[in-house]
């Protein structure tokens, strides 16, 4: 069964890499932050990954294996902001629109009516209190065990998997197969690896958008 999975993780990359190679947004030729103005790009700044516009006016990239965690770092984080700001937008427009009503659907007075120490109905349903009726310190030590073994998997690589006879095609950041990619999005190697910049730039916005409510609760004490 590994070397089937094997098999397919090596066919896998291969027509990632080919995608890559004939994509716009890859490569030499690929759109670039100032657009044709000219500039002195980095050289290390070679178009491998997604969403590389030669953008590193710091020069984080100039090590290669700090690059490579500085993207992973990212992309993680990209996708924990997407995530984050559905949390905060939709409660409040549903609660708006009359659809549903919520105790407290202002994302940063959740956190703290929980410092208050306030019991919270968990989707605004009266009685349904999971986590809503314990304490930030009891929460905060349920996430940590909870995110235990993600957060391994993730820190050993796709492989940490395998002893549970789960064999992955891709790599950390992208591992495909029915438990990541239930939706078959990777079918088409073209369009994945379009995607895979749609994900960061929108995951970008959203880190970006993320400063935006923190500001906006700090000065004016409302949600988005």
């Amino acid at each position: 069964r590994k070397k089937e999975a094997l098999a397919n993780s090596s066919k896998f990359q291969a027509l990632a890499q080919k995608a890559r190679n004939e994509s716009f947004w890859y490569g030499e030729d690929r759109p670039r932050w100032l657009g044709p103005i000219p500039y002195d790009y980095p050289e290390y700044l070679t178009g491998e990954l997604p969403g590389d516009y030669g953008f590193d006016i710091a020069g984080l990239g100039k090590d290669p294996v700090d690059f490579q965690k500085y993207f992973n770092f990212e992309i993680l984080h990209a996708r924990w902001a997407m995530l984050a700001a559905l949390g905060v937008v939709v409660p409040e427009i549903l609660d708006l629109l009359g659809i549903s009503h919520f105790a407290e659907p202002v994302w940063w007075r959740v956190g703290y009516s929980k410092l208050q120490g306030e019991t919270l109905d968990y989707l605004g349903i009266p009685g349904l209190h999971l986590a809503g009726g314990q304490g930030v310190i009891i929460i905060a030590i349920c996430q940590a065990l909870l995110m235990v073994g993600p957060e391994y998997a993730r820190y050993c690589g796709i492989e940490a998997l395998e002893p549970l006879g789960i064999y992955l095609p891709g790599d950390i950041n992208y591992p495909g197969g029915v438990l990541f990619d239930p939706l078959k999005l990777s079918k088409d190697p073209v369009a994945f690896e379009e995607l895979k910049v749609k994900e960061i730039k929108n995951g970008r916005l959203a880190m970006v958008a993320w400063l935006g409510f923190y500001f906006q609760a700090a000065l004016t004490g409302k949600g988005p």
